[in-house]
C-alpha cells in the first residue's frame, strides 16, 4: 500500500496504522464497524485489553496525515466517526481499486459487443494498474481479509477476460507464457485451464493441451470431489476430433486485385472435372452412423523403452496406417490415446454393418502388430474399445469427409475403455450386434461385465475355393476342437521341403477358423509367452509360425513354453518349418506330450496332368 501526494510518498506510520487504513481503504465511502477493525487489526481472539485505545490513535494519526497532505483539494479525503465505527470519504479516482473496477467494466462491455481488438487494448491498460498482491505489505505481517480475497479474484477474472480476448485476436501464442504460469498457480480456474488448452491446441500442441484437460480434471477429483464442467469437456471434445469451431480465427487480409486490360479480354477457363461425391441429405438434424475406435497405448514401468515418446510417435503412426488401410479416419490423437472414426464407404451401404465391421477388424489388425508383433518388453499397454452410434450431419459435408463424433458416442468410447484390461478389444452392444455374425465375441467378468473380441473376421458369404489339402485341413480342425474341449495347448509341426505348400496351408487353415482368435508370430520381434498366454485365457488361440526353421532360439525356447504352462488353456501352436531344423535342434517339440507332427508330400497338379497327356497322346 502506497500514499502519493503529488507523486511522492507518504509515510504512513507503524503497522496498525497501515493496517486500519488499508481496511478502511477496501470498504471505501461505507461505514466499518469499529468490531469489525478490531477483528481485522488482531483477529477474535488475541485482541489486547487497550485494543480500542490503540485503534482510536491510529485514527487520530490518519486524520492528522490526511489533514496535512490536503492543499485545498476540491474533495479532500475524510476519515469520519459513525454511529457504529468509521468511514473514510474519499474520491473513488483517487483509489487505483476503483478505476480498476471501472475500466474493467468498460472492456468486458467491448467484448461482449464483438470488439476484441478494443477490448484487449483496454483491459491490457487494467492489469497495468497492478504491481504485484493487493496490499502486500499488510499481508506479509499476517493480514487476511474477505475484502482482499475478492479483490484478488476479481483480478483473475480480468486476467481471463484479457486472455478470452486475445485468443479471439488469434493471439494464442502472445497470452500461452502467461496463461501457463496462472494455470500453474490457479489449477482449479477452470476458464483459465479452458483458456490454456485452447491456446495450446491453436500452437500445435494437442497432447499438451489434452494434458492439461487430465490435470485439471484429478485436482478436482482429488481436492473437491467433482468432475469438470460442461464447456471443459466440450472443448477437451473438440480437441480430440480436432473440430474446426476452435481453430484459430483466421487473420484479415487485403484482398488482392487483378486487372486485365480492356483490349485483351481473356477467355473464362473452364473448371476442372471432379469426381462425383455423394453429398448426404443436409436437412436439419440429419445424422449418420459412425463407428468410433478408440485406441489407448500405454508404455509402463516394466517397459524397456528407451524413448517413450519416440515409441508413442511409433505407435501412432502404425495405428494411422491400420485404420486408413480399412477405410478410417484418424480424428485425433494424443501421446497415447487415439480416436478413429469408420463410416459406410458408399452411399448404398449407410445404415449397414460394414463400417462396424471395418472398425472391429481395424482393431484386431492393430492388437496383431502393436501387442504381438513387437518384441518382449517393447509393446505398450493397448486397450481398445468400439463403439457405434449417429452423429449430425453438417450441411454441405461431402461424403468423404471427416464427420464431428456425437458427444454420446465418444462417452460412450471412454466408459468402454475404462474397463478394459491390457490387449483387449471392448465393444458395445449396437456395435457386437451387427458384427455378430462375423465376430466370434467373449463376455468377460470382473470390475465391469463387457464383451470382448476374440476372433478375426470371417466373410460368410465367401465361395469356398477349391484347396488340394483338405485331408490335412480336416486334421487341423479337429485338433482345434480338441483343444477347445480340454483346454489343453497342443503343437502341430508341418514339415515339408521348400516349395511343397506349407505357408498356403497354414494361410488357409487360418481363413477357416472360427470361433477362435488367431495370432501370427513375427519371428524377428518375438512376444513372450507370457503374453500370448494371457490371450489364450481369454478364450480359444491359434498361433501361427511360418518358417520356424529361420527361428533363433527365443522363438524356439518360447513356442515351447508355450505348451508348459502350469494352467489349462485352450491353445493350439500351427507351424511350419523346413526338415533342417531338426539338424539344428535334434529334439525340439518331441519332448511334449500334446505335439504332432504333419510331413506334407508333393501333390499331383491336375491341370499338369492333363498337359502331360495331351503331349503324349500327339507324340504317340
Amino acid at each position: 500500500m502506497r500514499l502519493l501526494d503529488d507523486e511522492k510518498p507518504v509515510a504512513l506510520g507503524g503497522d496498525r496504522r497501515r493496517a486500519t487504513l488499508g481496511l478502511l481503504l477496501l470498504n471505501a465511502n461505507r461505514e466499518v464497524a469499529t468490531s469489525k477493525l478490531l477483528e481485522g487489526l488482531w483477529g477474535t481472539e488475541e485482541a489486547p485489553a487497550t485494543a480500542r485505545k490503540i485503534l482510536q490513535n491510529a485514527v487520530r494519526g490518519l486524520r492528522v496525515m490526511l489533514a496535512e497532505h490536503a492543499h485545498g483539494d476540491s474533495r479532500p479525503p475524510a476519515l469520519l466517526t459513525c454511529a457504529h465505527g468509521y468511514q473514510l470519504q474519499v474520491d473513488p479516482e483517487q483509489i487505483d481499486m476503483f478505476r480498476f473496477h471501472r475500466q474493467a467494466q468498460a472492456g468486458r462491455a467491448e467484448l461482449a459487443a464483438g470488439r476484441p481488438a478494443a477490448a484487449a487494448a483496454t483491459l491490457r491498460e487494467v492489469l497495468a494498474l497492478w504491481r504485484g498482491q493487493a496490499l502486500a505489505d499488510l499481508v506479509e505481517t499476517g493480514h487476511s481479509w474477505t475484502e482482499l480475497t475478492a479483490l484478488q479474484n476479481a483480478r483473475l477474472d480480468v486476467m481471463e477476460d484479457y486472455y478470452e480476448a486475445e485468443l479471439a485476436n488469434g493471439r494464442h501464442q502472445a497470452v500461452l507464457g502467461d496463461l501457463e504460469a496462472m494455470v500453474e498457480a490457479e489449477p482449479l480456474r477452470e476458464r483459465a485451464c479452458q483458456q490454456l488448452m485452447l491456446a495450446l491446441y491453436r500452437s500445435g500442441r494437442q497432447a499438451d493441451a489434452l494434458a492439461a484437460y487430465r490435470r485439471v480434471r484429478v485436482r478436482l477429483a482429488e481436492e473437491l470431489g467433482l468432475e469438470p464442467g460442461r464447456e471443459l469437456r466440450l472443448l477437451q471434445h473438440a480437441i480430440l476430433v480436432h473440430d474446426p469451431s476452435i481453430a484459430a480465427p483466421a487473420p484479415l487480409e487485403r484482398p488482392a486485385v487483378i486487372s486485365v486490360p480492356a483490349q485483351e479480354p481473356r477467355q473464362r477457363p473452364r473448371p476442372a472435372s471432379r469426381p462425383v461425391q455423394w453429398t448426404p441429405a443436409t436437412a436439419a438434424g440429419a445424422r449418420t452412423r459412425v463407428s468410433a475406435v478408440l485406441i489407448r497405448a500405454d508404455f509402463g514401468a516394466g517397459s524397456r523403452v528407451a524413448d517413450v515418446g519416440e515409441a508413442l510417435e511409433r505407435t501412432a503412426t502404425t495405428v494411422r496406417e491400420e485404420v486408413e488401410e480399412l477405410g478410417g479416419v484418424v480424428a485425433g490423437s494424443t501421446g497415447s490415446v487415439t480416436l478413429a472414426l469408420f463410416r459406410a464407404a458408399q452411399p448404398q451401404q449407410e445404415g449397414t454393418d460394414e463400417a462396424a465391421g471395418r472398425a472391429v477388424r481395424a482393431a484386431m489388425s492393430l492388437r496383431q502388430r502393436i501387442c504381438f508383433d513387437a518384441a518382449d518388453g517393447e509393446r505398450p499397454e493397448l486397450r481398445v474399445a468400439v463403439s457405434t452410434g449417429e452423429t449430425p450431419v453438417r450441411p454441405r459435408t461431402t461424403f468423404l469427409e471427416p464427420l464431428p463424433v456425437d458427444g454420446a458416442l465418444l462417452a460412450d468410447c471412454e466408459t468402454l475403455l475404462r474397463f478394459a484390461e491390457d490387449t483387449e478389444i471392448v465393444v458395445g452392444d449396437r456395435t457386437r450386434l451387427l458384427t455378430g455374425a462375423t465376430v466370434r465375441y467373449a463376455r468377460v467378468g470382473g470390475a465391469r461385465t463387457r464383451w470382448t473380441a476374440q476372433g478375426r473376421l470371417v466373410d460368410p458369404f465367401a465361395q469356398p475355393e477349391a484347396f488340394d489339402r483338405e485331408p490335412e485341413l480336416g486334421v487341423l480342425n479337429s485338433l482345434l476342437e480338441r483343444v477347445r474341449r480340454r483346454a489343453r495347448p497342443h503343437l502341430v509341426l508341418v514339415l515339408g521341403a521348400p516349395g511343397i505348400g506349407k505357408s498356403p496351408l497354414l494361410a488357409e487353415f487360418e481363413r477357416r477358423v472360427e470361433n477362435a482368435a488367431t495370432l501370427r508370430l513375427d519371428l524377428d520381434r518375438p512376444t513372450s509367452a507370457h503374453d500370448v498366454a494371457k490371450l489364450a485365457r481369454q478364450g480359444p488361440l491359434v498361433v501361427f509360425a511360418d518358417d520356424l526353421h529361420r527361428a533363433g532360439n527365443t522363438v524356439l525356447e518360447m513356442v515351447e513354453a508355450l505348451l508348459d504352462q502350469p494352467e489349462p488353456m485352450p491353445l493350439l501352436v500351427v507351424a511350419a518349418a523346413r526338415p533342417e531344423l531338426f539338424r539344428r535342434r535334434p529334439g525340439w517339440g518331441a519332448g511334449g506330450r500334446h505335439a504332432s507332427r504333419m510331413t506334407l508330400e508333393p501333390l499331383v497338379d491336375a491341370a499338369h496332368e492333363r498337359a502331360m497327356r495331351r503331349l503324349c497322346h500327339a507324340a504317340g
